[in-house]
C-alpha cells in the first residue's frame, strides 16, 4: 500500500517516509505525531483523520493505530495498524452529498409550498372579498328593489284608503262602481312579488 519494499524501510524514520505532511499539503512535525507518542510517552492512539504518503508521493485516506510495547514500564516500541478507509471516506463523502442534495431540495419545496400557501391565503382573501362584495351587491338591491315597492304600496294603499273615505259622499252605483275598482285593486296589490 505505500510502495516500498520491507529492505527500503528496515532502519528508516517511518515518519519522514509515510506521514511527514498532512492531508493539505503542510508539513507534519515528528513531536505532533501521535503515532510517535505512543513510543515517547506510552499514550495509544486511534486517527482516522490523516493521511499517509506513498512512495510516489501520493496520498491516501487512513485510519490507524498505535499502541505501546511495555516492558514493565519501559517502552520497547509500538505497533502500528493501519487500513486505507478511501472507499469509506468516498462513500461518506457521497452520503454527505446526497444529504446536502436532499436538504437542498427539501428547502427548495418548502419554499415552494409556502409559496403556494401565501397564494392560497390570498385567493381565500380574495374569494371571501367578492363574496362580501356580492353579499353587499345583492343586499344593496334587495333594499331597493323592496323600498320601491313598499312606496308604491304605501301609494296604492293611501289611493285606497282615500276611495273608501270618500265612498259615504257617493251615490249607490257610483259606489259600487268604486268598490268593484278598489277590489280589482287590492287582487293587484296582493297578487304583487
Amino acid at each position: 500500500m505505500l510502495g516500498w519494499e520491507a529492505a527500503d524501510v528496515l532502519g528508516r524514520n517511518m515518519h519522514e517516509l509515510t506521514h511527514h505532511s498532512h492531508p493539505d499539503g503542510r508539513h507534519y512535525p515528528v513531536d505532533d505525531c501521535p503515532i510517535f507518542n505512543a513510543f515517547r510517552e506510552a499514550l495509544p492512539c486511534r486517527i482516522d483523520a490523516e493521511v499517509f504518503w506513498r512512495r510516489d508521493g501520493s496520498a491516501f485516506a487512513v485510519e490507524y493505530s498505535s499502541y505501546p510495547i511495555l516492558d514493565g514500564s519501559q517502552v520497547r516500541g509500538a505497533v502500528v495498524t493501519f487500513v486505507d478507509i478511501t472507499g469509506r471516506r468516498a462513500a461518506a463523502q457521497a452520503l454527505q452529498k446526497a444529504k446536502d442534495e436532499l436538504e437542498q431540495r427539501v428547502c427548495e419545496r418548502t419554499a415552494e409550498l409556502s409559496a403556494a400557501l401565501g397564494q392560497l391565503r390570498e385567493l381565500a382573501a380574495w374569494s371571501e372579498k367578492v363574496r362580501e362584495d356580492e353579499r353587499t351587491r345583492i343586499a344593496r338591491e334587495v333594499h331597493d328593489e323592496l323600498g320601491s315597492l313598499l312606496v308604491a304600496l304605501k301609494m296604492d294603499v293611501n289611493w285606497l284608503d282615500k276611495r273608501l273615505s270618500e265612498q259615504g259622499q257617493r251615490e249607490p252605483a257610483e259606489a259600487e262602481a268604486m268598490r268593484t275598482e278598489i277590489r280589482a285593486e287590492a287582487l293587484r296589490i296582493a297578487a304583487l312579488d
